[in-house]
């Protein structure tokens, strides 16, 4: 058996990331979306999307995707970060947005999270920042046991997000001081 491991990812991990993205959120958020909702996700629209979030990432020093592999050596997450885009959550002093962290329900408890919660920081300390916000919808708990677990506290920045026809409410996170994520961040392959 493989050892888990992330790597930086690149334009070239698009489909791959696309297709985690779809099965993550269809794992995740059955009990937040209606089924006919999440059906309407589609893997090539994200893997476009992602395509732009990695030439959007080219111009962004904060910017990051990494990748996650697991036990058996199959992809089975992905995160990235980048600068920050809330002018409300800039403003109280987070200029890094840890804005996406999934992995498939097989993959979860093991440490991944935690591990690439770790390698964002690192790289966004190794970019010279050192705090960071993350968004979460407010009614999908284990999300946000997590992040709290990990030491984030609400910012009391609450916004609504609406993606395929439902709207959901989201709370932010942030952290004042993200070597603590850092100082457990695995060597980056990539």
């Amino acid at each position: 058996m493989a050892e888990a491991r992330i790597r930086r990812a690149s334009m070239d991990d698009a489909e791959i990331i696309a297709q985690l993205h779809v099965d993550a959120w269809r794992e995740s958020y059955a009990s937040l979306m209606p089924p006919e909702a999440l059906s309407l996700m589609s893997i090539e629209e994200q893997a476009e999307r992602w395509r732009d979030i990695f030439r959007s990432c080219q111009g962004d020093d904060a910017g990051a995707v990494f990748l996650a592999y697991g036990e058996v050596g199959s992809p089975c997450g992905f995160a990235a970060c980048g600068r920050q885009c809330n002018p409300r959550l800039a403003e109280a002093g987070f200029p890094v947005d840890f804005s996406t962290l999934y992995l498939l329900r097989r993959s979860q408890r093991s440490g991944l999270g935690r591990a690439m919660m770790s390698a964002m920081a690192k790289h966004s300390i190794a970019k010279c920042f050192d705090r960071a916000s993350v968004w979460v919808f407010r009614d999908y708990s284990p999300a946000r046991l997590f992040y709290e677990a990990l030491g984030a506290k609400r910012t009391g920045i609450d916004g609504e997000w609406t993606i395929l026809g439902v709207t959901l409410a989201d709370i932010s996170y942030g952290y004042r001081d993200i070597s603590k994520l850092a100082a457990g961040a695995p060597a980056i392959t990539g």
